[in-house]
């Protein structure tokens, strides 16, 4: 009978030296690990924050995200978003998890003074693109028409797969730019922009040779979301989605008959 290999690493009462090697092993591997311990969060950044000790479980997920749960609710307490940069250090009395957006100069530190558990996950779960409805509409018009969003963009690809996800559209704009675009049907969402974010960092870190611009491309956008989308230095279009709608309903049997004729 054959062997196969176990998905998950587990460590009960590890030494803080072993919690921060794994963690920061996980980390550059792009596994994700569940920690069971006793913690405090501090955030630092545009705005400062910070949550006493108490009992927890830390989830690191694949893409650089993180989440701090209590042993109640279903929503984190504190919790990064996909891209961070993350690492550990540890000294005789703690280990320190770092959680670091260079992007928007934000870090969330979370520094466990007991650890009881923790597990490493090897898991296999392939991200799938179900990019429908409006929005799939929204990128078709772009497509067929990219000065809807900028004068000077073409387009390279479409649902671009990344460690985080799949990028809307890819394109690269006039001066050689890599540009990332996400597209929303409804008002832009603090959400949206932390999505663009990940997306963004992460292409940055492929192609460190060219630069990456991030578009937002949505009927609105929220004040919070604008002030992050501001502060991260990416930007936001506003399209109109019936407008779109419109434009792909013309263009496209036209387009059709065209690549008929041509093949």
């Amino acid at each position: 009978m054959s062997r196969t290999q176990i998905p998950v690493r587990v460590f009960t009462n590890p030494s803080f030296a072993e919690v921060a090697e794994a963690i920061s092993s996980a980390a550059s591997k792009g596994r994700a690990m569940v920690i069971l311990g006793s913690c405090e969060v501090r955030v630092r950044g545009k705005t400062n924050a910070q949550l006493g000790s108490g009992e927890r479980i830390v989830i690191l997920k694949e893409d650089g995200s993180v989440l701090v749960h209590q042993v109640w609710g279903n929503k984190p307490v504190y919790h990064e978003p996909p891209g961070a940069l993350v690492y550990a250090t540890a000294d005789a009395k703690s280990v320190t998890l770092f959680a670091e957006r260079r992007l928007v100069d934000e870090i969330m530190e979370v520094v466990f003074s007991t650890v009881y558990m923790l597990a490493e996950l090897r898991f296999k779960d392939e991200p799938t693109s179900e990019f429908v409805g409006i929005e799939a509409t929204m990128r078709e018009a772009v497509v067929y028409l990219p000065e809807i969003v900028e004068r000077g963009l073409s387009v390279i690809s479409q649902d671009f797969s990344i460690k985080s996800g799949f990028v809307d559209l890819l394109a690269l704009d006039n001066r050689e730019r890599l540009v990332a675009i996400g597209f929303k049907s409804k008002s832009a969402k603090t959400a949206d922009v932390n999505q663009l974010i990940a997306y963004v960092s992460r292409l940055r870190a492929l192609s460190q040779k060219r630069k990456v611009r991030g578009i937002l491309v949505a009927p609105g956008i929220n004040k919070s979301a604008r002030k992050l989308l501001n502060d991260s230095g990416l930007e936001f279009k506003r399209v109109d989605p019936e407008r779109c709608v419109k434009l792909v309903e013309e263009l496209k049997p036209m387009l059709e008959r065209v690549q008929k004729i041509v093949s």
